[in-house]
């Protein structure tokens, strides 16, 4: 009786994790990133992923983390976007 008792309690406690753990994956996490060619330094949220992901479309490239893409796709990276603003800019 007492280890059923134990597990109710956990129940609730491992559901809220779970939840919380599905809200944090839902919502895009925003960081600021470097852009050491035109030293500044870019928000990457949702909108960034967006053009970042129609950048390696363009380039008819295969999809990479940015932080996995070597320096100079990086940099590729910078110069497509500093050419291609969007609307918040």
């Amino acid at each position: 009786m007492i280890r059923m008792t134990s597990l109710m309690h956990g129940v609730p406690l491992a559901a809220a994790m779970l939840v919380s753990a599905g809200f944090t994956m839902a919502c895009s996490p925003t960081r600021n990133v470097y852009d050491s060619s035109y030293n500044d330094n870019h928000r990457w949220d949702r909108r960034e992923d967006a053009a970042y992901r129609q950048w390696e479309a363009e380039q008819h490239l295969r999809h990479l983390a940015y932080e996995q893409r070597q320096i100079d796709e990086q940099r590729a990276y910078w110069t497509w976007r500093h050419d291609h603003p969007d609307d918040r800019e």
